[in-house]
């Protein structure tokens, strides 16, 4: 049996693609490399990445303030992404919609979101991005589904 080739030059992407793809959904991750500069990518599939997303400890947290009667929830790896409501499910819905709003502004300012978070919030964003328009597959991956 011929190992695949895991590692492909930007030029070679064109050509390569078939098999590239074909590796990725074997469950095998390919790099490819602009010869250039050295930056890298990975493709990866799907069942990889929702993997790792699981594995992702940090989750949203509720908090109940007494005084105000309001509950605030906030994502534990990228607190910027928050909600607040009179209820659970008011401040969960207002958590989605800061969730779009801190991604939509973190793909238009990439260059200074990207030096100051670190590669799993990234990840996490990204994640965020790729679902945008479904609001039930950003409350999985905020992970606050279960508050509900």
């Amino acid at each position: 049996m011929n190992k695949p080739k895991l590692i492909y030059g930007v030029s070679e992407i064109s050509l390569m693609l078939d098999e590239i793809q074909i590796n990725s959904k074997q469950g095998l991750i390919s790099k490819i490399i602009n010869e250039n500069t050295y930056d890298c990518i990975y493709v990866v599939n799907e069942k990889i990445i929702n993997s790792l997303l699981e594995r992702i400890q940090e989750k949203s947290i509720v908090e109940f303030d007494e005084y105000l009667k309001i509950y605030t929830i906030f994502n534990e790896l990228v607190p910027q992404i928050y909600g607040e409501g009179n209820t659970k499910d008011k401040a969960i819905n207002q958590m989605v919609l800061e969730a779009k709003s801190f991604a939509k502004d973190y793909a238009e300012n990439i260059e200074l979101f990207s030096n100051i978070l670190d590669g799993t919030q990234q990840f996490f964003v990204s994640i965020l991005l790729l679902n945008i328009e479904d609001d039930s597959k950003l409350r999985e991956v905020l992970k606050v589904y279960w508050y509900l």
